[in-house]
């Protein structure tokens, strides 16, 4: 963990920019709850500070810091020590294991969706556990990205791909929620002479590391990199359909969690959007495109903006004829991952994504796009706008399919 903290200049830039400390005052900001408590703890002189918890980790103040400091990384301290030494309460340990629930759900999704959208039964998971009764839960598909990827047929099969290979890490709601997505990303790469390699994979481990459990997160990760490190070291690209994911593999196998082989992995490791970007700079991008003439508000996650860079999704739609894409630049979506799910943070979360609601609805399109399904599940619910991936339009620009049948 950093211990970096005697480097905070004390400028406050972390706390302008915090998106919770401008709706929630009670919560110690930053500077107080990161390298401030970080200090004391050194010293012996306190161990906690009240509402810390209520961080997002959407890592703003580790973006904007001028010292380098990671303060959500030093909030985060108590809370780990906390599940080190109690273990996960019931609600986390829900939330934060999809891969166990998600093969069961597929399976019988009408039921699992059935039960989830039920009135009753979510105002009781709000009694007993504290999930919110008040946001959807997402829905589960009738059929894994997995299963659909193993039994279609590859067009390289018998010839090899003119751009190389490419392996594809899909993480948790790709794999059990929104499969379509995954096709998307594989018929895009295909469509551009790649072929897609798909290793085993457990969730990135992020929702654990969110609520505390680095111990289960560092075993994911273990389990990740066995199977993804044998194509870096042959300098195969990993692309990443989840900003969140690509973060986690990027960074935090290696500076939070100290993996071995996570360095070499990071090196490969490409958010989906950077990757394509990537292509068409070095005149690999086919632009093939068809005109949609369509006008695509942008909404970009905290965890992309966290990796530096810059806009790769918005310059890549706006290859596209007759297409207008621009960032909203509203802030953090408030969502979080699994923090707007839960009861006593539901009105931070929907406070802190008021300035997004505003944006998207002052834009007036029926469609927006974001990179991160936690985003795209949030500006759903409180803009009340059709979300898409980047790689759908993309997709749809192509001729490879039309997203609304």
């Amino acid at each position: 963990m950093i211990n970096e903290y005697d480097a905070c200049l004390k400028c406050t830039v972390c706390e302008m920019h915090c998106p919770v400390l401008r709706v929630a005052p009670e919560f110690p900001g930053p500077k107080n709850g990161g390298p401030g408590l970080a200090r004391l703890r050194a010293a012996g002189e306190v161990a906690e500070l009240d509402n810390l918890d209520l961080c997002l980790g959407c890592r703003t103040c580790d973006t904007v810091c001028p010292s380098g400091i990671r303060p959500a990384e030093l909030i985060a301290v108590p809370k780990i020590a906390r599940v080190s030494r109690k273990g996960l309460r019931l609600r986390e340990w829900i939330l934060t294991h999809t891969s166990l629930v998600g093969p069961l759900a597929v399976r019988m999704p009408g039921l699992t969706n059935g039960v989830l959208a039920n009135r009753p039964i979510r105002w009781t998971m709000q009694k007993v556990i504290g999930i919110d009764a008040h946001k959807p839960m997402p829905k589960y598909a009738n059929y894994s990205f997995r299963s659909w990827f193993e039994r279609r047929p590859s067009p390289w099969k018998d010839r090899p791909a003119p751009n190389g290979k490419v392996v594809y890490f899909h993480g948790c709601s790709v794999q059990f929620m929104e499969p379509h997505i995954g096709r998307h990303v594989v018929e895009v790469l295909e469509h551009n002479g790649f072929e897609v390699v798909l290793p085993r994979q457990k969730c990135c481990g992020l929702p654990l590391i969110a609520n505390g459990d680095l111990t289960s997160a560092a075993g994911n990760g273990r389990y990740n990199l066995q199977h993804l490190r044998e194509w870096a070291e042959q300098g195969i690209p990993i692309v990443v359909s989840s900003t969140s994911c690509s973060l986690t593999l990027k960074h935090d196998y290696q500076h939070l969690l100290g993996l071995d082989g996570a360095d070499v992995v990071a090196e490969h490791v490409y958010d989906l959007s950077e990757f394509l970007m990537t292509c068409y700079e070095q005149g690999l991008l086919r632009t093939d495109f068809q005109p949609m003439h369509e006008r695509l508000p942008y909404h970009q996650p905290c965890h992309q903006r966290a990796q530096g860079l810059g806009l790769p999704a918005v310059d890549l739609m706006n290859l596209i004829p007759g297409v207008e894409s621009w960032n909203l630049d509203a802030g953090c979506c408030g969502s979080a991952g699994t923090y707007g799910f839960k009861q006593e943070k539901y009105e931070v979360s929907m406070k802190v994504g008021e300035a997004m609601r505003d944006a998207l609805i002052a834009a007036g399109a029926p469609r927006a796009v974001s990179d991160c399904e936690t985003c795209r599940w949030q500006m759903e619910y409180q803009a009340g706008v059709k979300a898409v991936h980047p790689i759908t339009v993309l997709w749809e620009a192509y001729g490879l399919g039309d997203a609304a049948k």
